[in-house]
């Protein structure tokens, strides 16, 4: 089974004017600052990309007004600003993998019949703006799912409930090329279980890579779970946890040219490399 298509990574950011500029500079074109609701705490910059996915670059911005985590609740609570400042102390880099979805509450049933650690549906919505300077209404349901072995990692579905005014289009076009993500990837010292766990959400197939495990998400997108001697192959800047724990290290998209590889040192904290496939 091919499993669901990546909707976006969520990119944790100390500073996102600073990381913005960066990405700017690496040829992305950013979409204008937006800011969530105060019990998410956050606020972001988005590089959309024409195969409908995107990377989200993040900053928690109100990290004394956001909602926490409350697992002791009936079904539990999962704060999507407080994981993100949780990870805060642990520097920059990708903190969530999120799915694309229709229907989050019934995300909810299939990982819960699965087994998973489920949480409440968390509804949200945020102002955006469009190309013309246009404020609109976006909204989202979020479907929530966590993995016990991999703490510095969430992952959840995202029901994009107004997609006419959240795709645009003239922010879909970069100066390097970028296209769509195609891979996104872990560093793992156990990769085959997380890989397994991944798979469980959607039935991806799990097929064996050279230093750990690919996971399929739809027809066009994979996520590979590799030992972390495979990940310095492809960015020898990215900073391994010293604890061993299993994260989200880097991207590959998808460009019509070749691009010049960008180690993590120069991307806020996740490497990104570049497939013409």
């Amino acid at each position: 089974m091919s499993g669901r298509p990546i909707d976006h990574v969520v990119h944790l950011v100390s500073d996102l004017d600073k990381a913005g500029t960066a990405f700017e500079r690496l040829g992305f074109r950013l979409t204008p600052t937006a800011y969530h609701e105060d019990r998410m705490g956050t606020r972001n910059r988005l590089a959309q990309f024409r195969g409908r996915n995107f990377i989200e670059l993040l900053e928690v911005d109100r990290p004394d007004l956001l909602q926490p985590h409350d697992f002791a609740a009936a079904p539990p609570f999962f704060g999507f600003g407080a994981h993100n400042k949780e990870m805060r102390r642990f520097g920059e880099g990708m903190t969530m993998l999120v799915f694309a979805g229709d229907d989050g509450r019934a995300d909810i049933e299939r990982f819960s019949a699965a087994g998973l650690q489920t949480y409440a549906p968390f509804d949200f919505e945020r102002k955006s703006k469009l190309p013309d300077g246009t404020e609109v209404t976006v909204a989202f349901t979020l479907a929530f799912v966590t993995s016990p072995d991999m703490p510095r990692v969430a992952f959840f579905v995202c029901e994009n409930r107004a997609q006419e005014y959240f795709w645009k289009p003239d922010f879909q076009e970069h100066d390097n090329g970028a296209e769509s993500i195609s891979a996104v990837y872990f560093s793992s010292r156990t990769p085959e279980r997380d890989a397994e766990f991944i798979g469980r959400m959607f039935g991806g197939e799990v097929r064996s890579l050279n230093g750990g495990f690919a996971v399929a998400c739809g027809p066009r997108q994979e996520t590979r779970i590799l030992q972390p001697d495979a990940i310095a192959a492809h960015d020898r800047t990215f900073r391994m946890p010293e604890d061993g724990s299993t994260v989200m290290a880097g991207l590959e998209l998808h460009a019509g040219e070749t691009q010049a590889n960008v180690p993590s040192s120069s991307a806020h904290g996740a490497f990104i490399t570049w497939t013409t496939a």
